[in-house]
């Protein structure tokens, strides 16, 4: 909305606001986003009229833009938070069971909700980190200098004129911005999965007790996907080189978040394999290939290896190699796959020499 002489007859000028206020100029713009009403931006002035000039309107239209993404990053801020504590609510239930001392199908749960939660809280630090380095701060800057220079605007906005380029400045500005705000929406998207493979983690345990597996058609190659969307931050942060050779191979009839609780127990393993080899050298490859009536999903990786001595305890309940570790990881990811008609087996040359875990199902 637009009155350049709001003395003279105009469409609101039964306003009892307009009458009374004195305006002698009036504009009105939409703050928008993505064709998404989020406010609006009022001004007027009541000394002179057509105080609003072209050059005036044009700037004040990229503060209104500025404005309408500044509004909508602050509610994606919000939806940061509200992970953050849904994160920490769940700790605080991963804790709580570890107190109360449940048993091993429990221990099961926790040790899986643990390995989702370790690639959430590293997710979550990197929207952190994001929310705190944006340049917010130069918007405001900005801002405060058409607010100082207000009275000459044009003179002050006029090519040549210290702030010429100020027009072009916010136009990157606004670019950035949303290509932060690009970055924060796909990081939530990740944040979602890793709450929705909890709350998966949590249905399955309860179900278990009373009700056979909930299995459906599944895309093998996209449970890969997802399981190694879960485990991307972490391995990033490890300084892992991923490599994946998927092979097209018909869907299966499984319990999906059965066999995504293994890849996730396999990829996190395969990952602490590597952190004593030198950074640069940290390799780790996912296969998926079908021969003959089986299909396979092989987790290879050139970490510490496994001493020979120890190959017979994997599986065990309880038993781990590493001085942090609970030996719950393997022993749930062998039983989830016996359940699922399937094998899981893990082989190495020996000590130094990697390590190769292969998920393996029959084809119906």
């Amino acid at each position: 909305m637009f009155i350049g002489d709001a003395s003279k007859p105009h469409p609101f000028s039964s306003d009892e606001y307009l009458a009374r206020s004195g305006a002698r100029s009036v504009l009105c713009l939409p703050l928008m986003r993505q064709e998404q009403f989020s406010g609006a931006l009022y001004l007027e002035n009541n000394l002179a009229t057509n105080a609003f000039s072209p050059a005036r309107l044009a700037l004040l239209g990229h503060i209104a833009s500025q404005a309408a993404i500044s509004i909508e990053n602050a509610r994606l801020y919000a939806d940061v938070e509200r992970a953050r504590e849904l994160t920490q609510a769940h700790a605080r239930l991963v804790d709580t069971a570890r107190a109360v001392g449940m048993a091993e199908g429990a221990s099961n749960v926790l040790h899986n909700v643990g390995n989702v939660l370790t690639s959430a809280v590293i997710n979550l630090e990197m929207m952190h980190h994001a929310v705190g380095s944006s340049r917010f701060g130069r918007l405001k800057q900005a801002t405060a200098l058409i607010l100082k220079h207000r009275e000459g605007l044009a003179e002050f906005l006029a090519p040549g004129a210290r702030g010429g380029n100020l027009p072009s400045y916010l136009a990157a500005l606004a670019e950035e911005l949303i290509g932060e705000q690009t970055r924060l929406v796909e990081d939530i998207d990740a944040m979602s999965r890793h709450i929705e493979h909890i709350r998966a983690i949590v249905q399955v345990q309860q179900t278990y007790a009373r009700t056979s597996l909930m299995t459906e058609e599944c895309d093998l190659a996209q449970l890969i996907d997802d399981a190694l969307r879960i485990q991307m931050a972490a391995l990033k942060r490890h300084g892992v080189v991923l490599r994946c050779e998927i092979a097209p191979v018909p869907m299966l009839k499984v319990d999906k978040h059965k066999v995504l609780q293994i890849l996730i127990n396999l990829i996190s393993n395969a990952k602490h394999a590597l952190d004593g080899v030198p950074e640069g050298k940290r390799n780790l490859c996912v296969r998926l290939v079908g021969e003959g009536k089986r299909v396979r999903i092989q987790v290879v990786d050139d970490g510490m290896g496994i001493a020979p001595e120890v190959r017979e305890k994997l599986f065990t309940h309880g038993f781990t190699t590493r001085p942090e570790g609970h030996g719950f990881g393997l022993h749930s990811s062998a039983l989830a796959a016996q359940m699922l008609g399937g094998r899981l087996t893990l082989e190495s040359q020996g000590t130094g020499k990697g390590a190769v875990a292969t998920l393996e199902f029959p084809l119906p």
